[in-house]
């Protein structure tokens, strides 16, 4: 399942009133095992008691083998404890002799809430650990995204009463996130360029930038980006991230290094929940129109090759920003001739909603763009907002909305 859809499906779950944090877990956990394109088919909620030193057994859930009822788990006589606590999720072979005596023969677990210290080691007030039939690394994304959006929940539920934020604040906040956007239209080499951000609220998540590299601006860095969640500190980390790879442009280091490294400082200076999406290009002063590219979990941008007349989509070449430090990301490649077209977007465009929650969609954004191929890059983004806004009026779901279309004209 992508990982951007996941992050959604469990989010239109957790909103409403629940009498404890377990029974939150419990309608997640079920809506999980209940979906087909999961492949979790049970679960236990480990909950840790700091006045005994150890996470004790509050809840079992679908097709699991059956511990009893106060089963309770030393933390000193648990290395995983704090393997989770460093890496979010793991999965392995099982090793505990009373957990192997009743049938579990593997585990995936993954951390849940704000870590705190115990006895001077950081720890995961919850643990979720899951049944799978499978045993790779899609599972180990899945359990992240999981991770992520519960303790999201969580987190917006402790801090409620101080979610009224002021206006004036937001307001400021609004002013100085606008005037640090780039200018909607440019020109670089054989392109023509044109960007735009609607914000749902006073402060986005969303952002784009485009990134001169070295002194000579032979190269332009063009760059999309979502971060998960709304408001103040969404709108913090989008500037975060497109200040960070500025400054790594202006040293011109290498591409994939350099996502590596961001991602490894988000990571550390943002709370474990917060995560970004960024589809990063750059494009070059030449006529081969070599473009590179990372994709770091974000929407799949659509190329548009106006010799063959088809569309391909630009897909992932790394995991999402800022969940786990060990990420590594591919650089891949593509030649825009003459006429081709690149649209980056954020999923604000594409999960845009009817009242009937209808999806706008991937394919009727392509239709869009290939009706539209010999307009300018301003035209083509104004009809897909239109289009979208018009789409969506009545819709009970929407999301910021970023668009970036990058256009080959001589």
């Amino acid at each position: 399942m992508n990982q951007r859809k996941l992050y959604r499906t469990i989010e239109k779950i957790t909103p409403g009133n629940y009498s404890s944090e377990e029974e939150l877990f419990e309608k997640i956990i079920r809506e999980i095992i209940n979906s087909e394109e999961i492949d979790i088919t049970g679960a236990r909620i480990w909950q840790l008691d700091p006045g005994s030193d150890s996470y004790k057994l509050t809840r079992q859930i679908g097709d699991i083998e059956r511990l009893e009822d106060d089963f309770s788990l030393k933390v000193s006589e648990y290395p995983l404890f704090h393997e989770i606590a460093n890496h979010r999720s793991v999965m392995g072979i099982e090793t505990h002799d009373r957990l192997r005596a009743i049938g579990i023969k593997h585990y995936a677990a993954t951390g849940v809430g704000e870590k705190y210290k115990l006895n001077g080691e950081p720890l995961y007030p919850y643990i979720l650990a899951f049944n799978s039939d499978k045993m790779d690394e899609e599972l180990l994304d899945t359990l992240n995204i999981i991770s992520a959006a519960v303790s999201s929940f969580l987190k917006s539920q402790r801090m409620q009463q101080e979610s009224e934020a002021i206006q004036l604040e937001l307001k400021r906040a609004r002013e100085i996130q606008t005037s640090i956007l780039p200018q909607h239209e440019y020109k670089f080499s054989n392109y023509e360029i044109y960007g735009s951000t609607i914000a749902e609220t006073h402060v986005c998540g969303d952002f784009f930038d485009y990134v001169e590299i070295g002194d000579e601006t032979r190269q332009l860095g063009v760059l999309v980006g979502d971060v998960a969640g709304k408001g103040i500190s969404a709108a913090v980390q989008a500037l975060y991230i497109s200040g960070a790879l500025r400054l790594g442009a202006s040293h011109q280091i290498k591409t994939s290094a350099y996502i590596s490294t961001l991602n490894k400082m988000i990571t550390r200076v943002f709370p474990d929940e917060r995560f970004a999406t960024l589809f990063y290009a750059e494009l070059f002063d030449n006529q081969s129109g070599l473009c590179l590219y990372v994709n770091a979990g974000h929407n799949s941008p659509i190329y548009y090759d106006s010799e063959k007349d088809v569309v391909h989509y630009l897909d992932s070449t790394g995991g999402v920003l800022g969940l786990t430090p060990e990420q590594h990301y591919v650089v891949e490649n593509i030649n825009i001739k003459k006429g081709d077209i690149l649209v980056l977007y954020s999923d604000g465009i594409t999960e845009a909603t009817t009242s009937a929650g209808d999806f706008y969609g991937e394919e009727r954004l392509e239709k869009l763009v290939i009706n539209n191929k010999d307009r300018r890059p301003k035209d083509i983004v104004q009809l897909i907002l239109d289009d979208v806004l018009s789409f969506s009026a009545n819709g009970k779901y929407s999301d910021d909305k970023t668009l970036v279309v990058i256009k080959r004209v001589t």
